[in-house]
């Protein structure tokens, strides 16, 4: 039996293998990947059918133009930015916008995930209600960079590539910005609190 679990330093054998027509590979990519593109494409939208159909539309394309693809020096921002590029285009025809994506036309939905509402719950309840209360006053441009910053740990030169940002300074300063405005927030909520 053959052993589909690649480290993930052989990722770049793992896509010239799919490129020479490996379905063992190309199903590790796709178990490996498929999650990941769906945690990130559905906070674009909450229409989680259209995201499915996106992902397995755009895994169909990856695999029948294998033979054209080059070996991404980043396999997952690779995939990232070709996954937001057929999404971004599919909303698009849904809603007749154009496909280049502007700050105002799009939701990115950023939440505090299950794991922590649940640690040290009567403190934290509070601090998460007032830290999800300040996401939403970041535009969705912030909230996008901080989910690739911090949820998927992903560097500055990825962030900027992914969000089609001219310069790396933009990612890093997008990220700046988000975290000054939550720390803000959350101080004068907190002195708010504390003079009650």
């Amino acid at each position: 039996m053959i052993d589909l679990h690649f480290p993930l330093q052989d990722e770049r054998t793992l896509w010239t293998r799919i490129r020479e027509g490996d379905r063992e590979a190309f199903s590790e990519i796709y178990r490996r990947y498929f999650p990941l593109l769906f945690r990130y494409c559905a906070r674009f939208t909450d229409n989680r059918d259209l995201v499915k159909d996106v992902l397995q539309d755009f895994f169909t394309q990856l695999f029948l133009k294998r033979q054209t693809l080059t070996v991404p020096e980043k396999l997952k921002s690779y995939l990232l930015v070709a996954a937001r590029r057929e999404l971004v285009r599919r909303l698009g025809k849904e809603t007749r916008r154009s496909e280049q994506l502007r700050e105002e036309d799009y939701d990115f939905s950023l939440e505090l995930s299950a794991e922590n509402l649940l640690i040290n719950r009567q403190h934290e309840e509070s601090t998460t209600r007032r830290l999800q209360r300040s996401l939403i006053l970041l535009t969705d441009r912030q909230k996008e960079a901080i989910y690739l910053r911090f949820y998927e740990s992903m560097g500055y030169d990825e962030i900027a590539g992914i969000m089609q940002l001219k310069e790396v300074k933009y990612a890093r300063t997008l990220v700046y910005r988000a975290i000054t405005e939550l720390k803000i927030v959350l101080e004068k909520e907190g002195h708010l609190l504390s003079n009650q």
